[in-house]
This record gives structure tokens, sequence and C-alpha cells, in this order.
């Protein structure tokens, strides 16, 4: 009997044992199915309910920023609701929206930062910009407040999705995320540090801040080199006195030079008085002569060192002069950068929360 080859065989038809495996699988694939599909609606909404929770987080950031303060709740049905038409959002985005008081208030000057006088000697600078950092400051006096359903957790605001078209078969009352009887509710809820976070209030407060140290800091440097070139200009005067004293000593040097030279005169004729030689005359001759040579010599000594005395004090006082030219440049430096610094710091004050 001639057999058949085996692929010969194959190509009739299915085999058994790959028909059950087949229907295993498409059997494996029905239940996961059956599991899944009564899933995809609530996936479907939670994600809708996501979206709708970040277009409002967004649009309530947005208004922050030009505002300086955050949108009251609108009463609709007697509910706090989010106000779609203030934000902009369309009219079908119906929110239960709950904000800490505080932070809805008309914005006014909460942060002043200290600044320095723009001279010496006058009123401290003020800035009296209103505007996001001051929003920052509200966020920071209400840092440890919380509102109802959050469980003393600190919140700026909170938003809750109830679920579906409209948003209205959940329960209308707040729940902390990720309570066990949140249902169909979704909640988004922002604390006050995080929304000082998200509005960059920790780098644009301490902006501020460090540009005001840094005026202060400039204009103490000011201080310091005006002081030195008054000290300077001090040392002219001390210098012009020395100079003057020393001209009035080479004066009187020069009066001694020729007193001694007058001496040095009458011990000559002293000497041509006593000719023909006379013991007592010589005598007397000789020790006037030694004397008035001896006073001639200390004079011109004296003039030379009153000379000197004088050359000094003239580069004494051309050295003052150069050192207060040098303070006084000091002083402009200083000056400049305090009005710079000054300057930067009511610019940034004034940019708040804008780049």
């Amino acid at each position: 009997m001639t057999r058949r080859p085996l692929s010969s065989r194959r190509q009739g038809g299915w085999s058994l044992l790959e028909l059950s495996v087949v229907l295993a699988v498409l059997g494996l694939l029905g239940l996961v199915l059956w599991r899944l599909l009564p899933l995809a609606p609530q996936a479907a909404a939670g994600d809708l309910a996501a979206r709708d929770l970040a277009q409002a987080e967004q649009a309530l950031l947005g208004y922050a920023l030009v505002h300086h303060r955050l949108p009251e709740a609108v009463s609709v049905d007697g509910l706090a609701m989010l106000p779609v038409q203030t934000l902009g959002l369309p009219a079908r985005l119906q929110l239960r929206y709950q904000v800490q008081p505080t932070l809805t208030q008309a914005a006014y000057n909460r942060f002043e930062p200290t600044l320095p006088a723009a001279s010496e000697g006058g009123a401290p600078t003020t800035s009296n910009q209103v505007n996001g950092l001051d929003l920052c400051m509200a966020l920071k006096a209400t840092a440890g407040n919380s509102l109802a359903g959050m469980q003393n957790v600190p919140t700026a605001f909170a938003l809750m999705h109830r679920g579906g078209a409209g948003n209205e078969r959940a329960p209308d009352d707040f729940v902390l995320p990720g309570s066990v009887d949140m249902g169909a509710r979704r909640v988004l809820a922002v604390g006050p540090n995080e929304l000082a976070s998200r509005l960059q209030c920790p780098d644009r407060v301490a902006r501020v801040q460090g540009a005001a140290r840094a005026a202060r800091a400039a204009y103490d440097m000011e201080r310091v080199a005006r002081r030195y070139k008054n000290f300077r200009t001090f040392g002219i005067q001390v210098a012009q006195m020395n100079l003057e004293q020393a001209k009035a000593n080479e004066i009187f040097a020069g009066f001694d030079v020729a007193y001694g030279v007058a001496l040095e005169a009458i011990a000559i004729l002293q000497e041509a008085a006593g000719w023909p030689p006379e013991g007592l005359s010589i005598a007397t001759g000789i020790t006037a002569h030694v004397t008035a040579t001896a006073q001639l010599a200390i004079a011109i000594y004296n003039l030379d060192q009153a000379v000197k005395g004088r050359e000094d004090a003239e580069d004494d006082l051309q050295t003052a002069r150069d050192q207060e030219t040098a303070a006084i440049a000091s002083v402009n430096r200083m000056h400049t950068l305090a009005t710079q610094s000054l300057q930067r710091a009511l610019d940034l004050d004034a940019a708040g929360l804008q780049p």
C-alpha cells in the first residue's frame, strides 16, 4: 500500500490540536474584551475630566498673572462654581470651585523691598508697585489655610469635576483627592506653596530682594568712598599747611645765613681793628670769627634742610592732590554703581512675575 507524504496530508485541513489552540486563544480574547469594554466609558470620562480640570487650572494661572489675584466663585443654583465667562472658558465647563478669600481681594501693595536712598542724606526709596509679587505675599500669608473637604491640608483653590456631560452627576461636596469615597468626582486641589512655585514666586521675590540688598551695599560703599574722599581733602589742607611752614622755615633759615654772614664780617672787622697786633684784640677777634663761622655753618645747614623740607612738602602736597583725584574717581564709580543697583531693584520690582 502506498502512503501519501505528510505534507499532502496537512494541506487537507486543520488538525484537532490546532483547532483547540485557536479556540482557546479566541476564548481568552473574548474574556478580556468582556472585562474591559465596560471600563471604556469610565476611562473616556476620566480623560475628559482630567482635560477639563487642566484647562481650568491653566485659565486660573493666567488670570492670576494678569490680575494679581484669583477670581471669586459665582453662585449657580446655590453652588459655588468656576466663573467660566470671566476666565474665557466654554460654558459647558461647569466645575465646582472654592478659593481662599484673601487670594481674591483686589491687588494692593503687599510686597515692598527695603531700598536705600537715591542720594546720601535723603529718604529711603519706595517702590509702591502693585503686581504679581503682592499675590506671592498673599500666598505666603495663607500657606497654612485649608478649604472645606480638604481635611486641613493647606489649599489655595480647589476644582471639582462631577463627571458626565454637564458635570452634573456626582455629589456636590468637595473631597480630598485620593479619598476612598470620591466616586465619579474628580478633584484638583492646589496648595499655596505649589501655586507660588508655579507662578515662580520664589525666584522672582528672591531676585528683587537680592537686587535690593545689592543696592543697599552699593549705597554703603558710596558713603565710605565719600568719607575717604573727605579725608583726602583734609590731607591736602594738612599738606598745604606743612608747605607753608616749610617755606617759612626756609625764609628764617635764609635770615640765619644772612645773620651769620654779618657776624662773619663783624669778626673780620674786629680782627682788622686789632692791627698792629695786640694780644687782647687779636684774641677777641679770633673768638668772634670762630663763633661767626660756626653760626654761619649752622645757618647754611638749616637752610639746606629747610629747602629739602619745602621740596618734600611740595611732593606731599602733590601726592595728597593725586590721592584726592583718585578718591573723587572712586566716589563717581561708587555713585554710578549705587544708581544702577537701585534702578535694577526698582525695575525688577516693577516687572513682578513677568520675565
